[in-house]
C-alpha cells in the first residue's frame, strides 16, 4: 500500500494481524507511536496519514467528509497485501472517521474511543468558523484537543489542520442505516467525565454484535494517558478473532 492515506508506524516481520488507527483532531501517525510500541509483535500498526500535518504539513488539509471517506475507503479495498485481519482504531474524533469508513470498507474489528455513539453525538457544528483565540478558547474549554497541541508556541503549527478536521466533523449527520455486521468494542475512560455511559453504550444500536466494553485507567485522552492498556484492550481482541 501507498502510504498517502496510510503509513506504517512500525513494521512487523511476520504480522498475523494490522490495525489502521484513526488520530483525535489534528493528530497524525506520530500520534500512535506510543501506542504502537505497546502492541505486540504480531500486530502491525498503521496510522491515518492525512495532509496538513506532519509528513505532509505542506499539503492543504482536506476539508469536504463524504469524498474523504470515500477516498480513504478506496485506498484500503484496493489493496490486499499483509495479514488477512484488519482491524480500524479509532479514538475521539477518528472514531468518526473510523465508523465511517468501515461503513464502506468493513474491517474484521471496529475499535472506538472516547467519542459517544455518533446517533447521539454532538458533534461541533462552528467549531472551525471561530477567529484566533476564540477557536482555542473553546476548543480548551470543551476538551478537544490533547495538551501538548494547545502549547501558544505550537498552535501556528497545528492550528490549520485542527480547523480542518473540525470542519470535517462538522458535516456529518446522522443517516438511520443497518447495523454493521461486525464486532464494535468501545474503549473509554474511567476518569472521562465528559463520557456519559449512555453514550458508551449508544454504540450497541450500530452493530449487530453484543456490545463489548473495555474500561480503562485514564481520562479522556486514552493512547496519550495508558497505551498500554489501550494496546492490550486491541490485541486481546483481534487475537480472539
Amino acid at each position: 500500500m501507498g502510504a498517502q492515506w496510510f503509513a506504517c508506524v512500525e513494521r512487523r516481520a511476520e504480522p498475523r494481524a494490522r490495525v489502521y488507527v484513526f488520530p483525535h483532531a489534528g493528530g497524525g501517525p506520530g500520534a500512535v507511536a506510543a501506542l504502537a510500541a505497546a502492541l505486540p509483535d504480531t500486530i502491525e500498526p498503521w496510522a491515518l496519514n492525512l495532509p496538513g500535518r506532519q509528513a505532509r504539513l505542506a499539503e492543504p488539509p482536506r476539508r469536504e467528509l463524504d469524498p474523504l471517506v470515500a477516498d480513504l475507503a478506496e485506498e484500503l479495498s484496493s489493496d490486499q497485501s499483509g495479514p488477512p485481519v484488519r482491524a480500524y482504531f479509532g479514538y475521539c474524533g477518528g472514531a468518526l472517521l473510523g465508523y465511517l469508513t468501515a461503513r464502506l470498507v468493513a474491517p474484521k474489528h471496529l475499535f472506538v474511543g472516547s467519542f459517544a455513539a455518533p446517533d447521539i453525538a454532538l458533534v461541533p457544528r462552528r467549531l472551525h468558523l471561530l477567529p484566533g483565540e476564540a477557536f482555542w478558547d473553546d476548543l480548551l474549554a470543551e476538551g478537544g484537543v490533547p495538551p501538548e497541541l494547545a502549547r501558544h508556541d505550537l498552535r501556528p503549527v497545528f492550528e490549520s489542520a485542527l480547523r480542518a478536521d473540525f470542519e470535517l466533523y462538522s458535516q456529518y449527520h446522522h443517516r438511520p442505516t443497518e447495523p454493521l455486521d461486525l464486532p464494535i468494542s468501545v474503549l473509554y475512560g474511567r476518569d472521562d467525565a465528559d463520557l456519559s455511559r449512555g453514550a458508551v453504550l449508544g454504540w450497541r444500536r450500530l452493530s449487530t454484535s453484543r456490545p463489548d466494553l473495555c474500561e480503562l485507567k485514564a481520562g479522556h485522552w486514552l493512547v496519550d494517558e495508558n497505551p498500554a492498556e489501550v494496546a492490550a484492550c486491541l490485541a486481546e481482541r483481534i487475537v480472539r478473532d
